[in-house]
């Protein structure tokens, strides 16, 4: 194969990057659709659940910054799970992939059609922040893309999709919900199926779960810890013990909106057991740890030893079929 016209394709892109790196790039800062009518559902949420599992669920399915109570927030910081209650791409991109392993009890078309309704609703109802956004063109390009191909293709479409989106605007390279989005999902791609593979001997539901849990927390801890200076022990386990109930969740919070009480004491239970085991494992003595600055060589070096587990296990399994 000539590879000629993919390096003067990689040189033009890096000039056209270059280019809008200099001109500033474009963005929009404080892009917030139908914040009426989030407002009011917010307000539905209240009426309809005990406090603190209202702002929880705010949070979750609205993306709304209510104040939760203080040891609450120190919670799920020490469990890392804060991020499930924010507007982020980390969390846009969690909940797509955890709808997505609904794939071990239906059709896995159907379960990407789920996932993508997922995506969907979760940007509107967030108000289509920039974060979410870049998010959601990301996972549905991306999970489409290794749904309908191979895993392969669905890596090339993400790197491609990113790509664009630094064209649009180079600064996002920095911004901390650009790099945990296109992390996640590239552990959910890449590390996800490889993990699946050795949980064989679990149920389809369970072993996808936990796959998609811990490929997309391995690939973010470095950018976490970089920027928080605080490694979570407990993260894995705390996400995968709640993670399996977002969709859950997501599901019975919109029936609670449009049907009222009737569902309300069914997502007040799932929210229960969500602050009942974040605060369980942030309160173990051995929660988290300090982690000072690192220089990039030490995350580089994380990589890299991550890139060479993937490998050895794509190795073992082509020897072994």
């Amino acid at each position: 194969m000539n590879k000629l016209p993919l390096i003067l394709a990689a040189i033009l892109y890096l000039l056209i990057l270059f280019t809008r790196y200099l001109q500033g790039g474009w963005d929009i800062k404080n892009l917030d659709l139908f914040p009426e009518i989030r407002q009011s559902l917010d307000q539905r949420i209240s009426q309809l659940l005990p406090s603190p599992q209202a702002e929880l669920l705010s949070g979750i399915i609205l993306g709304n910054k209510k104040d939760l109570p203080v040891s609450l927030k120190l919670a799920l910081r020490d469990s890392s799970t804060l991020h499930i209650v924010v507007v982020s791409g980390q969390n846009l991109t969690l909940v797509a992939g955890l709808f997505l392993s609904l794939a071990g009890l239906i059709k896995r078309k159907i379960a990407l059609v789920f996932s993508f309704a997922a995506v969907i609703f979760y940007t509107l109802l967030t108000g289509g922040q920039i974060p979410v956004l870049r998010a959601a063109i990301m996972v549905i390009l991306a999970f489409g893309a290794e749904a309908y191909g191979r895993q392969r293709d669905g890596i090339w479409v993400l790197a491609f999709t990113a790509g664009i989106m630094l064209l649009v605007n180079p600064n996002w390279v920095g911004d901390l919900s650009f790099q945990l989005s296109f992390l996640a999902t590239f552990g959910i791609i890449v590390l996800a199926p490889k993990f699946e593979k050795i949980l064989n001997f679990l149920p389809p539901f369970i072993k996808q779960d936990i796959a998609i849990t811990t490929g997309a927390q391995l690939m973010v801890m470095p950018v976490i810890i970089q920027n928080f200076h605080q490694l979570s022990i407990v993260g894995i386990f705390a996400n995968l013990l709640v993670g399996w109930t977002m969709p859950i969740i997501m599901i019975l919070g919109l029936l609670m909106l449009l049907a009222g009480s009737l569902f309300a004491i069914a997502v007040n239970v799932f929210l229960t057991y969500f602050i009942y085991v974040v605060q369980f494992f942030a309160s173990l003595p051995f929660a988290w740890e300090y982690v000072g600055e690192q220089i990039w060589l030490v995350w580089l070096g994380y990589y890299m030893l991550l890139t060479a587990v993937v490998l050895s296990l794509a190795y073992v399994e082509k020897t072994n079929s």
